[in-house]
């Protein structure tokens, strides 16, 4: 978000900083600056507001206070001067206060569309807004200013009352900048007695906008629900200033004292404002504890310096450590998100550096040497290794029909979902990745979250090869050393308990496994023995044996056959060309002596014995 340096040294009498120091600051305590841009006599912050702080911080007087509380210095807000006096009214209604919160409106009438003043311009031109003409720059500009955003209509243009309801299925509406839309019943509209005048929260209609023959005004400052502005905003694909905030949640209580500050820019007398606001937004009360801040903390805070922390952030401190919340921080919920804002105003540079005390010596963090160890695996396999973020968006829920959590704030309108597991992204990945590669195998051992948070190992090959993927789980499983598995048709088991699945979607095969479980059933117990100075002599074997017996039972027996060293499973499979009653095997053999080389001969004898122990038949 753009904000203009010399705007921001108009609410103190004190000079600020340095662009750079101020920067900085900023950093340190609140927001990262992106980058700092002289332009013309100004400076340009690029300040990424947290999305949590979106509601409060996009708007000058919302890093105006900010700086304030950081640099302990006394901020001047723009005095505001409205003259109520006309007689005029407009019938407001909202059909659904849920969808609409607020509306707030006022008319002023004879006004003169022109050129805006130089510093108006110059303001807008510093945030990347173009100016238009005096009305509705000052529309801007106080979205700018306070963070809500406003529009004007042409009253001489509206036909009866403003209403706020949802469209009608096939309803269209031509926007300014002469583009048409056909809208649905999800859609969100502030309209006339007969047709649309805008898409609530987004954009202007052209039915009512300002011209230069325009006299006679409606101001509108209005609150909408912000997850309905986030989901139009997408469908439409209209992106717009107003929508970005609209999006972030912002106060209620805000439009009233802006579209007073707008009034009073413009400086023509104005109707009394027109307020429906039925589900009034009011402060709500947290209880804290200084010793469990401190404890959090690290560090020891004196009472007076917690309090003077949060008043100066515009809290209110009640009696027994009650503390009133202003309804422009949404975002302040629990203790907890107290206890952040006393640490980060505080300094969390003033917390000294200690060593943690240890009762005990240090333990080995299974949790990290198993993810490690199935990590290095999947890369022996021939897999990469891939991040994905943990948030997935409607594209992602609605392909794989999956049921999801959705977050309160998430970090923008697109990732708004808890992703429940990792195989869309994967198979995202693969898809992208074959645009460059003929080839690609890839993994991610991640969160996911369903009915619980969990850790799973999901893979995709880009091929349709079921039986790799079998392959690689059962080297994978070997290698943990996990025995008693099998696999069903698309179900991955451990004795009978279901771990995971895997799968074919859109050419590419995938797998993902419940890796808690697998952590449960790993084995890291190592025997050292004397290592032979002769050679393995290795023997792939495929066959059928009984459908019901059970794998690890197999492996066991040939284990107990002298100068058998190792047996690894790589394929095991029922179904089409496999006879009933029967499964497929496939095993390696590797033999070995301690006392000579093994010829052909010796070899096949103990072959042949495997095969009469676990009652083995031929492929036919």
């Amino acid at each position: 978000m753009i904000f203009s340096y010399n705007w921001l040294q108009s609410y103190f009498r004190e000079k600020l900083p340095t662009p750079e120091k101020l920067a900085e600051i900023l950093t340190m305590h609140s927001f990262e600056n992106e980058y700092i841009e002289k332009k013309g006599s100004d400076y340009i912050l690029s300040i990424d507001v947290l999305p949590d702080r979106a509601g409060d911080c996009f708007s000058h007087n919302g890093i105006a206070r900010e700086i304030s509380v950081l640099l302990n210095k006394k901020i001047t807000y723009p005095k505001i001067k409205t003259k109520e006096t006309l007689k005029d009214s407009i019938l407001i209604d909202i059909e659904n206060s849920d969808d609409c919160l607020r509306y707030t409106a006022l008319i002023i009438k004879n006004v003169k569309i022109e050129e805006s003043p130089k510093w108006l311009k110059e303001r807008l031109e510093v945030c990347g807004i173009n100016s238009i003409n005096n009305i509705v720059d000052i529309t801007n500009y106080v979205m700018l200013e306070t963070g809500q955003p406003m529009h004007v209509f042409d009253y001489d243009k509206i036909s009866g009352g403003i209403i706020t309801r949802k469209a009608k299925k096939g309803e269209k509406i031509s926007l300014l900048g002469g583009k048409e839309y056909i809208l649905d019943e999800n859609v969100l509209i502030i309209a006339d007695e007969e047709v649309p005048l805008a898409i609530a929260g987004i954009k202007g209609g052209k039915k009512a906008e300002i011209t230069n023959e325009t006299k006679n005004i409606v101001l509108e400052s209005a609150n909408f629900n912000h997850k309905l502005i986030s989901t139009t905003a997408r469908r439409l694909n209209i992106r717009t200033d107003a929508s970005l905030r609209f999006e972030q949640n912002i106060d209620p209580n805000l439009t009233s004292y802006a579209i007073d500050r707008a009034a009073s820019l413009i400086g023509l007398p104005s109707s009394s404002k027109i307020d429906v606001y039925k589900k009034k937004l009011k402060p709500w009360n947290i209880k804290i504890n200084i010793d469990e801040i401190n404890k959090t903390l690290g560090i020891d805070i004196p009472k007076k310096e917690v309090e003077k922390i949060l008043k100066n952030l515009g809290f209110i401190v009640k009696e027994n450590m009650v503390i009133e919340v202003p309804t422009y921080r949404q975002d302040v919920t629990i203790p907890e998100n107290i206890t952040e804002e006393v640490g980060r105003i505080y300094g969390y540079d003033k917390i000294p550096l200690t060593l943690p005390y240890f009762s005990e010596p240090a333990k080995i963090n299974y949790d990290i040497f198993w993810r490690n160890k199935a990590k290095d695996i999947m890369k022996e396999l021939g897999y990469s290794e891939v991040f994905g973020y943990s948030f997935i968006g409607d594209q992602e829920k609605d392909d794989f029909n999956l049921t999801v959590r959705e977050i309160i704030n998430p970090v923008s309108s697109y990732y708004k979902y808890l992703r429940p597991t990792i195989i869309p992204q994967l198979i995202n990945f693969t898809k992208e990745n074959l645009k460059y590669f003929d080839k690609v195998k890839i993994f991610e051992l991640g969160k996911v979250f369903d009915k619980r948070e969990r850790m799973v190992l999901s893979g995709a090959i880009s091929s349709n090869d079921y039986l790799l993927i079998k392959s690689d789980i059962l080297a994978l499983f070997n290698k943990l050393g996990i025995s008693k598995f099998s696999f069903g048709k698309e179900e991955i088991k451990i004795g009978k308990d279901v771990i995971g699945k895997a799968g074919i979607k859109s050419g590419i095969t995938f797998f993902e496994i419940d890796f808690e479980k697998i952590q449960k059933n790993a084995v890291d117990n190592k025997e050292y023995k004397h290592v032979s100075y002769h050679p393995i002599a290795s023997r792939d074997i495929s066959g059928l044996i009984d459908e019901g017996a059970e794998i690890e039972e197999i492996v066991s027996k040939i284990k107990n056959i002298d100068l058998v060293k190792s047996v690894e499973v790589f394929d095991v499979f029922k179904g089409k060309n496999v006879p009933p009653g029967k499964k497929s095997i496939s095993l390696t053999i590797n033999l070995q002596s301690e006392e000579k080389t093994l010829d052909g001969e010796i070899i096949d004898e103990i072959i042949t014995k495997i095969k009469k122990t676990i009652n083995w038949e031929e492929r036919k």
